[in-house]
């Protein structure tokens, strides 16, 4: 059995959706053109028709997927401003799917968003439909079918565009790794978490906005009736992250000794 590192980067993107995972068999692609009602159904067919050049026979299925025989192999998400329209996705090509399925799990501590619903879907990987298949043959092959078939804008449009860009980008990449971003704008959502200590067991229900704890509530059925309004006390108004917030409850409970 494989263990694995779940080090890595987080990043939440501007367009709805569940969690995307990346690695490197994933192509992620990024679409950006003028808005019309059917663009995005115009982009996903020429992916489509990419795919069928490689003898794999595509289709599109619900809000965003592409699937072959009932399996996902691509997710697609997008967002517009100001008449722009930025559609991005992934192709699943060579993805580790045990990787995959270990670090994008049900969360088994109740967790309800009040602002994502995702569903699993079968997920299968091109690779295994075209043996000869790569990334960078793919990614080629979807540069050309776009340029041939896609491509509205004029040349001067895009340079300016990108030019337009360039100068923002290391702005950019400081505004899309903080933690403002990606923890503080998250919708709000309720979590509890279960603690073991020597009295017993300990349940802590928190309400989260903005990245921070908003309300929390203990129970316990330990004898002491004090350590879950300390505990609350000092959990409400913090940062949270799950694990910080384990550390602070263990602490807590280790300095309390009539716990």
């Amino acid at each position: 059995m494989k263990l694995y590192s779940l080090e890595g980067n987080f990043i939440r993107r501007r367009s709805g959706g569940g969690a995307v995972f990346h690695d490197k068999g994933n192509l992620n692609f990024t679409l950006i053109s003028a808005f019309t009602e059917d663009k995005v159904h115009k982009n996903i067919g020429l992916i489509i028709k990419t795919l069928k050049n490689n003898r794999i026979e595509a289709s599109f299925s619900g809000k965003n997927d592409i699937v072959v025989n009932g399996y996902k192999i691509s997710g697609n998400a997008f967002y517009t401003n100001n008449d722009i329209l930025c559609h991005h996705g992934t192709l699943l090509v060579d993805v580790d799917f045990e990787k995959l399925g270990t670090i994008l799990t049900v969360s088994d501590k109740k967790l309800q968003s009040k602002g994502i619903d995702s569903v699993k879907s079968r997920v299968t990987n091109l690779k295994t439909l075209n043996k000869e298949l790569t990334i960078e043959a793919l990614k080629l092959d979807l540069v050309a079918k776009f340029l041939t078939d896609g491509v509205e804008s004029s040349t001067e449009t895009v340079n300016a565009l990108i030019d337009e860009t360039d100068g923002q980008l290391f702005q950019l990449m400081e505004k899309y790794k903080s933690w403002e971003w990606n923890f503080g704008a998250s919708p709000e959502f309720d979590i509890q978490i279960s603690e073991q200590h020597e009295a017993g067991e300990m349940d802590v229900y928190m309400n989260v906005k903005d990245g921070r704890i908003f309300e929390v509530k203990v129970y316990t059925d330990a004898i002491d009736l004090n350590m879950p309004k300390i505990i609350e006390e000092n959990l409400k108004n913090e940062v949270f992250d799950e694990w910080t917030v384990r550390k602070l409850i263990r602490s807590l409970l280790s300095e309390y000794k009539r716990f």
